[in-house]
This record gives C-alpha cells, structure tokens and sequence, in this order.
C-alpha cells in the first residue's frame, strides 16, 4: 500500500465504554445498563480491541460473552423501574454463550442479568455461576442524591477557594434523560459567567457505601466564579421547573408560591464564604 493510499485510511473511533466497569462495556449498551436487561444478539468482549470492526476478534484473545436469551423486544427498555420492579429486571434469567476467544471454546450458561452485570462491573466472573449469593440490586440515582451533602466537602476542595456559587447533582450515564437534564443544566449556568466542571464517581466523591451504587451513576458539580445564588437559582428554574403559568395566574414576583425547589434536582454552595 502506497504511502498516499494508506494516508486514506481513517483513524479508528476511540471506543467510548463506562468508567466504572471493569469489562469495556460501549456506551451503546446504556439501555440495557440501566434497565437490567441484555437481549439476544448483544456480544461483550473483555478486551477493547475485540470490538474492532476491522480486526480479528480471537487475535485479541479475552472472553466473549453472546447473549442467547432472552428474545429482542420491540419495547424501551425501563431505565426508570422503582422497586420490585427492578428487583426483578435485575433477578430476571439471561442465558449466555462464553467463548474463550484464543482457545475457541465455548460453554453455555444460564445465570441472571444482576449476575452479568456483576461479573462486567468487577470483572470476576465466578459471579456467573449459580453457587454465589445472589448480589444486592444496586442503588439509583435517587439514592445517591439523598448523599450530596457528603460529596460536598469534596467539590469544595476541588473548585478550592474560587468565589461564587457551585451545583452539584448526580447523573445516571446510562439515562438519555439524565444526560439531557445535565446537558440542560450546564447550558443555564453557562450565560452567568465561565464554568468550572468537575466530575467525580461515588468512591471520589467521598460518599459512604459508594459500591453500592449503580456503576452509570456519577457525582457532577458546576462552579460559577462571581456570581449570586439567587442568579443560579433563577437560571436553573428557567431550566428545570416544569410547572406552567395558566390563563389567569399571578405574574412572577406577585402573590403565587413559587413551586421550583432547587434541591430537589441537587445541592447548592456557596463558595469562598469562609475567606
């Protein structure tokens, strides 16, 4: 191949996978995270250039896992289930071809979604077979909000002394909605001065417990030098209130309760204070 020729040939596309799991899980398989359910057809590989549509999967050795059942469903994925219901998503039967990619053997196994999930967030994979403790479900986004408080002397230190008010909330990465809310968020605060953006899983951010929490989940905060938190506040209800003013209805600023509560979407602080 000439040198012009070969000058022709794009460069891959970095695989874009979730931090937080030992196995190069693609971000395509969001829906799947999240909702506790890996469908028929979908392949995982336990090294990333496996993925590679140009290579040879057996040449870059590792484990396969094909899933055999259950059957592709036409409906979204709930990414959004509460309680028993993701209890059963995540106890719900997945049957599994293994494929050892440099030996070419292969095993058939019946496990549960929870275990897979398991074994591509720790890598172990003993946590496929049947003899293990069934693994807790673990805990959603919700339930890391209910924890910003502990997170927040970790964004602190992190944005140092820099004056001005920060927001911090959390972001389920396997939720288009999520990161659309986020997305949102940012583009509030953005006009109200240049934005300082950290990023921290639960173990970083300093939470209690932060494995048991789903491994999509992330702790995100933005700080917004010289700025006020009635500024903020009102950006971010520009933003994120979803109430709508009716025929009739007092005007903003007259005697009408304001229904937007900011920490119902996350934690604000005020920076520099102390200095």
């Amino acid at each position: 191949m000439s040198d012009s020729a070969a000058s022709n040939v794009p460069e891959p596309t970095p695989l874009e996978v979730f931090e937080r799991l030992a196995w190069p899980v693609p971000t395509a398989f969001a829906g799947a995270l999240a909702g506790f359910r890996f469908e028929q057809g979908d392949v995982l590989f336990r090294e990333p250039a496996a993925y590679d549509a140009v290579s040879d999967a057996a040449s870059a050795g590792g484990t396969a896992l094909q899933v055999l059942l259950p059957k592709r469903s036409g409906r979204a994925t709930p990414t959004d289930a509460e309680g028993d219901r993701r209890t059963a998503l995540w106890e719900s039967e997945v049957v599994l071809e293994r494929v050892d990619l440099a030996e070419g053997a292969s095993e058939t196994l019946t496990t549960s979604q929870g275990r897979l999930l398991m074994t591509l967030w720790t890598g172990d994979e003993d946590w496929l077979r049947s003899e293990r403790a069934s693994p807790p479900v673990p805990l959603a986004a919700r339930d890391l909000a209910g924890r910003l408080e502990e997170a927040k002397r970790t964004f602190v230190k992190g944005w140092k002394t820099r004056r001005g008010v920060g927001f911090v909330f959390v972001v389920d990465l396997a939720s288009d909605a999520s990161r659309t809310k986020a997305a949102a968020i940012e583009d509030a605060l953005a006009p109200l001065g240049k934005l300082r953006r950290l990023a921290r899983s639960p173990e970083r951010a300093g939470v209690s417990e932060p494995e048991r929490f789903h491994p999509a989940l992330e702790v995100r905060g933005l700080a917004v030098a010289g700025t006020s938190e009635e500024e903020v506040q009102a950006a971010l209800r520009g933003a994120l209130y979803g109430g709508a003013q009716k025929d009739g209805e007092p005007e903003d600023g007259e005697a009408t309760a304001d229904r937007f509560s900011v920490s119902r979407h996350g934690l604000m602080i005020v920076l520099g204070a102390g200095d």
